[in-house]
């Protein structure tokens, strides 16, 4: 028999390189449920409200229509003790001269008003602190808001300490001192009431407003402005504004009654300065920490 023709091997397809698979990427690891990824400090911060400029004015409306509100409601109760007011201030200059006297038909009406819009503001003072704090509020962050309590306290407390500073030590020293200069010169004194009570309204609301200084280095250094180095290198310039300023709040040509004003101002401005580096350790304290919670 005759073989059957043998079948042609049919040719193996060549095998294709197998692709290289990409290596796998370790997967990240993760942190047990009972301990929550920390965030960078800056992201701990929640994001500030953004206002625009238009928001800025009608907020800062709003809380000087309800300034004026509660300073004229008080007003009107101040002014129905008016001549009481007007007993009080009138004592610092008392011993010096017999009475005060007007030249204006409208004078005794204009200092009643001055008085009792004297007595409202210092009344107010803690509303107003509080008016001022809810207007800077809006640009601070959650662990500086806490602050609001001691800022309205202490706010009120050096205002109202600045004004019985005026009314008891700087607005006496200065009538006498005044006072007493024309009288040596014999000099008669007729003093009008209108022009003695812009000069006390002068020095009680001007020392109020300088008796700030502190708190407003405190929240100046709270917002990162200055430090206690600023401060203190700047000091003599420091010194120089305030001389100028209690120079003006106190026009007299003596350095008896410009140390008066000047030095418990001095004080305070240095007060400002132990805020503001009490600030700073504590703002040291706070870094610090987050550089070791990092650490672990």
């Amino acid at each position: 028999m005759i073989p059957p023709p043998e079948e042609p091997e049919q040719e193996q397809p060549a095998e294709e390189p197998e692709e290289e698979q990409p290596a796998e990427e370790p997967e990240p690891k993760r942190l047990p449920p009972t301990q929550p990824a920390r965030m960078k400090p800056e992201e701990d911060e929640e994001e500030l409200p953004r206002m625009t400029l238009l928001e800025h004015l009608d907020e800062l409306r709003r809380r000087i229509l309800r300034t004026l509100i509660v300073v004229v409601v008080t007003f009107f109760g101040c002014f129905a003790f008016a001549e009481e007011i007007y007993t009080l201030l009138a004592k610092p200059i008392a011993p010096h001269v017999d009475q005060l006297v007007f030249d204006g038909v409208a004078d005794p009406f204009i200092v009643q008003v001055k008085v009792a819009l004297l007595a409202s503001v210092f009344v107010t003072s803690p509303y107003l602190v509080g008016q001022l704090w809810g207007f800077v509020a809006p640009g601070l962050y959650r662990r500086e808001k806490r602050y609001a309590i001691p800022f309205i306290f202490f706010g009120s407390f050096f205002f109202l300490g600045g004004g019985a500073f005026g009314y008891f030590v700087a607005l006496p020293f200065a009538t006498e001192f005044l006072v007493n200069m024309g009288l040596n010169a014999n000099w008669d004194a007729d003093i009008r009431i209108e022009r003695y009570f812009s000069f006390a309204v002068n020095v009680l609301l001007g020392l109020a407003v300088m008796f700030q200084l502190p708190i407003v280095i405190f929240m100046l250094s709270q917002l990162g402005v200055v430090t206690p180095q600023f401060l203190m290198r700047h000091f003599r310039w420091a010194v120089l504004i305030i001389i100028i300023v209690s120079a003006a709040i106190t026009p007299t040509p003596d350095a008896v009654n410009l140390t008066i004003v000047a030095g418990p101002t001095l004080l305070l401005y240095l007060v400002g300065v132990g805020a503001s580096a009490l600030v700073q350790r504590r703002r040291k304290r706070i870094e610090e920490e987050v550089e070791e919670e990092w650490a672990e």
